[in-house]
């Protein structure tokens, strides 16, 4: 689809420098205490961990993009949305992929607890950093599910804990605020709304996985 990556809203928003310190200074860093890599080979990774490249793939809580324009470069011949709540970062994220002169993504502002979207729409979803965050996780991968086509890929990372954990997690979670899962419950979760756990990889506390919907 040859058309400029766009913002679906009516207002400009002007640039926070709280962004670009996120882009440059806390998600690296955050990725890099949480498992020990650097930034840019998780994004591969996990771009790379999508099955389905010829569809329509949402990146949940996309941020300024970061993963979305990744996966658009790997995956050309698909249609990538990427979904935030935050103005200042899909503008951030609208502007850098204008710059890469990505044809084949598009941003839309919204609540991941409340996809804009039919059901079956997407063949994949991918949601980085994020899931641990939301105030309703329940409900955030409930839409996930909801919103994949069967069989359809829900690539995630996110960070676990155990369930009692050592000070340097207690203290870099206070300061980073990132939140972490129990696997075991994070897998429970996935198995309630029909995800089949299809792929996994663990270094530190960070943790990536690919499920498929199942019926």
């Amino acid at each position: 689809m040859a058309a400029e990556p766009h913002l679906r809203s009516g207002t400009d928003f002007s640039i926070s420098p709280i962004v670009a310190v996120y882009e440059a200074l806390w998600r690296p860093i955050g990725y890099f205490i949480a498992s020990k890599h650097s930034f840019p080979k998780d994004v591969d990774r996990i771009a790379s961990l999508i099955q389905r490249k010829h569809g329509l793939i949402l990146d949940l809580a996309c941020g300024p993009g970061t993963f979305t324009r990744r996966i658009a470069r790997l995956a050309p011949e698909s249609i990538v949305i990427g979904f935030d709540l935050s103005a200042q970062m899909l503008e951030r994220a609208v502007r850098l992929t204008r710059k890469e002169r990505l044809r084949n993504v598009y941003y839309i502002r919204g609540s991941a607890l409340s996809l804009p979207f039919k059901a079956g729409s997407f063949d994949a979803v991918t949601c980085c950093g994020a899931l641990q965050l939301f105030r309703d996780q329940d409900q955030a991968v409930s839409e996930i599910a909801r919103v994949l086509k069967m069989q359809g890929d829900f690539v995630c990372q996110t960070t676990l804990g155990p369930r009692k954990p050592p000070l340097w997690i207690r203290m870099a979670d206070r300061m980073l605020k990132f939140g972490y899962f129990y696997l075991d419950d994070l897998k429970e979760r996935l198995y309630r709304f029909n995800f089949d756990l299809q792929a996994e990889e663990r270094s530190n506390i960070n943790y990536i996985f690919r499920a498929a919907k199942s019926g």
